[in-house]
């Protein structure tokens, strides 16, 4: 009994290994089908009379965002609400790539999504600035910004001034933002140390923020996410009373995110909550969520 062959190969033997490489492709499908958990909250803080942060949750858009206003009540908000809204509708104008505008220019060595959260806080930057122009009453208005795309599995992550990006992955905390404040250009230079850094008088002074200038300098950085990544966005009322090693504590004992989120900014207040106290916190699932969390 003859056996059929292709091209000097048995059928059986192509077909099994057809099926393997089919199963492999499967297991790799199956291994980049993800899902991101969200949750955001703010917090007036005890000494503070109106919150003038600003947080975006967008599961839709993949957009997380927060918003650190200032220049006095009723006018931080006002920056703040600005570029949420200005942020948030250029990057679901811009999900279809092939009709995207790019009125600040497109920079090659920044992918798609850095370059559609630069043009976001430019346009925001835009906004604020122009009513400080328009208007003497919101002279010294401001924001800081720092934002979240999530696209599949990677993250791109944009910031202006001094709120934060963080990065939790296997029980290592790390900054994946740069701030912009006046001691933290000295630290960059060496003039600093970290330490002298964290008591120094003018610790909180910015060199730049939405609205200050225009343009500013977006500082910009996309990764590749694994299984169970924590992404923390906090403003300075948080990030800067609690100190790291507690953060890392809480977010390395996460439960829900809502309770993380909960404790984080349970601790900014028993260290005397003197800002407005906002976190935003993802989990990055691969092959579905957690049942569990």
């Amino acid at each position: 009994m003859s056996v059929i062959r292709a091209a000097g190969m048995p059928i059986a033997l192509i077909f099994a290994q057809n099926a393997a490489h089919i199963m492999m492709l499967f297991e790799d499908l199956l291994k980049f089908q993800s899902v991101i958990q969200s949750f955001g909250l703010s917090d007036t803080g005890l000494k503070r009379s109106a919150n003038q942060d600003r947080i975006l949750v967008d599961d839709a858009l993949g957009l997380y965002l927060i918003a650190d206003g200032m220049g006095g009540p009723g006018h931080g908000e006002t920056a703040a609400e600005l570029a949420i809204r200005s942020g948030q509708y250029y990057i679901s104008a811009s999900r279809d790539t092939f009709d995207v505008s790019w009125p600040f220019g497109y920079d090659v060595d920044r992918t798609m999504d850095e370059n559609r959260l630069v043009t976001a806080i430019q346009l925001a930057n835009r906004q604020v600035w122009r009513m400080t122009e328009e208007s003497p009453m919101y002279a010294g208005m401001g924001t800081t910004v720092v934002a979240v795309i999530v696209n599949g599995h990677r993250a791109s992550v944009a910031n202006v001034g001094d709120s934060r990006a963080y990065l939790m992955r296997k029980g290592d905390l790390q900054p994946i933002t740069r701030d912009d404040t006046w001691v933290n250009d000295l630290v960059r230079t060496g003039a600093l140390t970290e330490e002298q850094a964290k008591t120094h008088s003018m610790q909180h002074v910015l060199t730049q923020a939405v609205g200050a200038a225009n343009p500013v300098e977006v500082h910009t950085s996309e990764r590749e996410l694994e299984d169970g990544d924590l992404i923390l966005l906090t403003c300075d009322g948080v990030h800067g009373v609690v100190e790291h090693a507690e953060m890392r504590s809480i977010l390395y004992s996460a439960g829900s995110l809502e309770d993380t989120v909960r404790k984080l900014i349970d601790a900014a207040l028993r260290n005397g909550g003197p800002d407005n106290a906002s976190c935003v916190l993802l989990r990055y699932r691969q092959g579905g969520p957690d049942p569990k969390r």
